[in-house]
């Protein structure tokens, strides 16, 4: 076949055939389709038709053949037979008058009898009366030479039969005479011994005639069979193949149409299509070809924009895949390194939000214009999108290390591009980046992998300043990757019963309990105990903290219900942190009131712990808050106080009950003199504002004694308890109680790492 989808190629040896479909396409396609299907239906009817009219025909002929026999043959086989029974009756008639007298004396008179005699005469004149008539009838139908002769002679001795014969006879048997009639009688029956051949010729030969004609019928019939069967089978074969050629004049363009098809879809713009006839096919080429040349004509433009950043003209994120997969699929003898460095430029945002989007567009061409300088072939930079660039280096050493050195000089040079003043309206911009570099070769990983890597290392180098490149950390990447399979645990652990309280106690001068706080614990099945300071910043970043600060308050709540009918524990206090983004919820205020009411726990013995950051960043409104949970009897504490920086002025307008010394001046308080002055000054403003002041993190009885001796009130460590689960707390309560452990502990972890934020 020929390359034209639309050109058909005559096979090898049936060059006829060839030339016959070529011609029928040609033929059939100046009509439309449905034209031809009219007239292939009307061309059968048409044929159905004269078959059954040459049937119809052929059987009238037949059933003519044999009428004809029957009538023009067989009727005067039958008039001949006739006339001979007729004389053989009369020779019969003669022999009864004979046999049968009525009167023995009138037969030994010699006469016959008179009724006998009569009947005989009336009955052989009606004979003859009849055969005169069927000789008339027979004489008057045209016959052939020898049929003429033959009945000639019949003729000839019907007359001698006739009056020499019988009408003596008659006479005879009218006088009654009975030797005459006798006589009679034998000369008639001679005479018709004598005729009777001749008749007898004459039947055979007209039987002879009839039977002809009827075999003429029966070939004529068959005939008639032969000629219906025959037309029958070149009908079908002149309609299959008509019918053929229909099909194959439909078909075969539809194939070459899905052929262009095929073509187009996989790129082949420029496939010839050879358009013949008028029909629908040809029709719907005529706008294929229309299309194809269109597309042809925007070839560029298509490619282009699947492959290209219509902004920057760049390839895009589509087309650096493909340039990426292809140094992965790299033959096995190829060492080289490449390497990804992925671009974000530094506070792109502000262009867009201060000069306008349009301007932040003309940033980015001359951003493009630059790399495309400064990135050469066989290396290539990409827009993958917004403010992301990717330059792709390919062929650098096997070494790894010069390898990186090509990387590095390449990502500075990228830096000093886009460092370099860029004039934009209104303003002469200097701008940054920040440059994420992944070296690697061929097999081994994936596009994602890359791009997650040059992702990671992009992001340490925004954590560094900005304006730098970093190259990729194998180990950032599995604390990444363990940070978020811990976020998507956290989600679950809620619903799984994951999470837990421990409480730790808080001890007054007495060394009598005063209070706990709640300290929230996690348990993985898989990951197993994740610490406070692990999974809390998670949560804080993907939102959790809201609905796990729910939970930590509905259950401090509950517990603080039980301890409220219990007499040894409904004195004591209960702490729990509170999360900056849980404290600025707008329903963070119900919430608290609603977890009080149904645990029906008494709300002056709830102290909820914010730090110093959190009520100062906005202090108008967390006064607002604060004071409507303190009308409610809910009391606050200010966590690790000392350790940030606080405003006096500021501080003073706050609702609190409490500060909490941080753990950090504790620890050196026996030994470092600014740690136990900066204390003594907590402890002496807190007096002076009418403050109480508890100290976070005593572990040894040398830090309880100088606390004290600072005038200290309250204190909670290991020194007094570690944390514990509720059930174990209330043991503990009821047991020794506030009594202090029998050895300290220093050298184990304190509860730094293990309170809710």
């Amino acid at each position: 076949m020929s390359d034209d989808p639309l050109v058909w190629a005559t096979p090898a040896g049936t060059p006829s055939l060839g030339a016959a479909q070529g011609l029928g396409h040609r033929l059939f396609s100046r009509f439309r389709i449905g034209t031809r299907l009219a007239a292939m239906m009307a061309l059968a009817a048409l044929v159905s038709a004269l078959l059954a009219t040459m049937g119809v025909r052929g059987l009238a002929a037949a059933n003519e053949s044999l009428r004809m026999v029957y009538e023009t043959r067989m009727k005067p086989v039958r008039n001949l037979d006739q006339v001979a029974h007729l004389m053989l009756s009369n020779q019969l008639q003669l022999q009864l008058a004979l046999a049968r007298p009525g009167d023995s004396d009138l037969t030994e008179r010699g006469a016959l009898s008179p009724e006998l005699a009569r009947q005989a005469a009336r009955a052989i004149e009606s004979n003859m009366l009849e055969i005169d008539r069927l000789w008339e009838e027979y004489s008057r139908a045209p016959k052939e030479q020898t049929e003429t002769d033959l009945a000639e002679r019949f003729a000839h001795e019907r007359a001698v039969y006739l009056s020499a014969g019988v009408k003596p006879a008659i006479a005879a048997l009218r006088s009654l005479e009975h030797h005459s009639a006798q006589r009679m009688a034998g000369t008639v029956h001679r005479l018709y011994e004598r005729a009777r051949p001749e008749i007898q010729a004459l039947i055979n030969h007209q039987f002879e005639q009839a039977h002809a004609a009827y075999e003429a019928g029966v070939r004529r019939h068959a005939l008639t069979l032969q000629l219906s069967l025959g037309a029958l089978i070149v009908s079908m074969l002149v309609l299959g193949f008509l019918g053929a050629m229909l099909i194959r004049s439909i078909v075969r363009p539809l194939q070459a149409v899905g052929t262009v098809f095929r073509r187009i879809s996989a790129g082949q713009l420029d496939s010839h299509i050879v358009v013949e006839g008028k029909d629908e096919v040809s029709t719907l080429l005529f706008e294929l070809r229309a299309m194809q040349r269109r597309l042809l004509t925007n070839e560029k433009a298509i490619y282009d924009l699947a492959f290209f950043d219509p902004l920057t003209h760049l390839p895009n994120r589509r087309l650096l895949r493909e340039r990426i997969q292809n140094t992965l699929d790299a033959g096995a003898d190829d060492a080289a390194h490449r390497a990804l460095l992925l671009i974000d430029l530094d506070n792109f945002k502000n262009i867009n939000d201060t000069l306008g989007h349009q301007v932040g567009d003309q940033y980015l061409v001359e951003i493009a214009r630059r790399f495309s300088a400064i990135v050469r072939p066989p290396h290539s930079v990409a827009r993958i999108g917004g403010d992301e660039f990717v330059v792709l280096l390919d062929h650098l050493p096997a070494a790894e290390a010069p390898a990186l050195a090509r990387a590095q000089a390449m990502a500075q040079e990228l830096l000093d591009g886009i460092a370099r003043p860029c004039e934009l309206p209104g303003q002469v911009h200097h701008g940054s980046a920040s440059i994420g570099i992944c070296l690697f070769r061929r097999g081994g990983t994936t596009i994602h992998e890359l791009l997650k890597r040059a992702d990671t290392a992009m992001y340490q180098a925004k954590n560094a300043g900005r304006n730098a490149y970093r190259l990729f950390d194998p180990a950032l990447q599995a604390e990444l990757e363990t940070r978020a399979a811990l976020q998507a645990a956290l989600r679950e652990a809620i619903g799984a019963d994951q999470l837990a309280l421990d409480f730790q106690v808080q001890v007054g001068l007495d060394g009598h309990a005063v209070g706990a706080e709640v300290l929230l614990r996690w348990h993985h099945p898989v990951h197993g105990s994740v610490p406070p300071a692990q999974f809390i910043p998670i949560a804080e970043s993907c939102g959790l903290i809201l609905p796990i600060g729910q939970w930590v308050l509905q259950q401090a709540c509950a517990q603080l219900g039980a301890w409220a009918a219990a007499p040894h524990a409904r004195h004591l206090d209960l702490a729990v942190n509170v999360s900056a983004r849980q404290f600025r919820s707008p329903d963070f205020v119900a919430q608290v009131r609603e977890a009080l009411a149904q645990a029906g726990a008494p709300p002056e013995r709830l102290v909820l712990e914010l730090t110093e950051s959190l009520v100062l960043d906005d202090v108008a409104d967390a006064v607002d808050r604060m004071q409507a949970l303190s009308r409610h009897g809910v009391r606050f504490a200010l966590d690790d106080f000392g350790t940030g920086y606080s405003s006096l002025a500021q501080l003073k307008h706050l609702p609190l009950h409490q500060l909490k010394i941080d753990r950090s001046f504790v620890r050196d308080i026996v030994h470092d003199r600014g740690d136990a002055a900066i204390v003594q000054t907590i402890i002496g403003m807190a007096a002076n504002l009418g403050l109480c002041v508890i100290a976070e993190g005593v572990e040894t009885p040398a830090q309880h004694q100088t606390l004290r001796r600072l005038a200290c009130t309250a204190f909670q460590g290991y020194w007094f308890g570690r944390p514990q689960s509720a059930a174990q707390f209330e043991q503990w309560l009821a047991g020794a109680g506030a009594a202090p452990p029998t050895s300290p502990t220093p050298s184990e972890p304190t509860d730094a790492t293990t309170t809710l934020p």
